[in-house]
């Protein structure tokens, strides 16, 4: 069966009939292909673990935890073990943004997204396209970033895979992406690079 298909346009609200899909697709554990300002990313539901089989089946040689998907610090907080005082004002000046932050997590946090040593990887992304469909989804998202940031990659690969696509003509920027362990002091970048920012902000 084909995925439907929705396209958001920068700039523009999210019309009425696009949230009466979303939030369906999501709350019924369905797999989805969403848009973050670095690329796109296919998962759902983070507490419906049939979906989270079905998004760990995409990638077997990948077993482990998933990344979490949120949408404001009000979140973050909920699921995200306090940080080091020292380290709190660059963590927040991270999100939202194109990275994804390795944290240690609470008890709230999906277990699907926990490691066994306790930690989380926890992404806010900016872009708006990625803001309006959180909105319209209702709940926290895993998925698993995708390479590729043309349409054409994402219809080809997951058009008969996936349930709902949500494309976006908001630009993406891949090399922008990193993923920054904060539970090292000072953190350290376990994919991308450091921002420079970053390193000065900890000196």
């Amino acid at each position: 069966m084909k995925a439907q298909l929705i396209e958001f346009q920068m700039g523009k609200v999210l019309p009425k009939e696009a949230f009466d899909q979303i939030a369906p697709a999501v709350s019924e554990g369905r797999l989805v292909v969403f848009p973050t300002e670095v690329s796109y990313v296919i998962g759902g539901d983070a507490f419906n673990q049939q979906l989270v089989t079905r998004v760990r089946a995409l990638r077997p040689e990948a077993q482990g935890p998933l990344a979490l998907y949120i949408s404001s610090i009000t979140e973050f907080r909920l699921y995200v073990v306090p940080i080091l005082p020292r380290l709190r004002r660059a963590l927040e000046r991270c999100l939202p943004g194109p990275y994804g932050v390795i944290v240690r997590a609470t008890q709230a946090a999906p277990r699907a997204c926990v490691t066994q040593a306790g930690t989380i990887e926890v992404h806010m992304p900016a872009s708006q396209s990625y803001q309006m469909f959180y909105e319209a989804s209702g709940r926290p998202l895993v998925g698993l970033k995708l390479d590729s940031v043309r349409r054409e990659d994402v219809l080809d690969r997951f058009g008969e895979q996936a349930d709902l696509i949500v494309l976006t003509n908001e630009p993406m920027n891949p090399q922008s992406y990193a993923v920054l362990d904060f539970t090292q002091d000072p953190p350290v970048a376990r994919a991308g690079e450091l921002p420079s920012w970053l390193k000065s902000y900890i000196d």
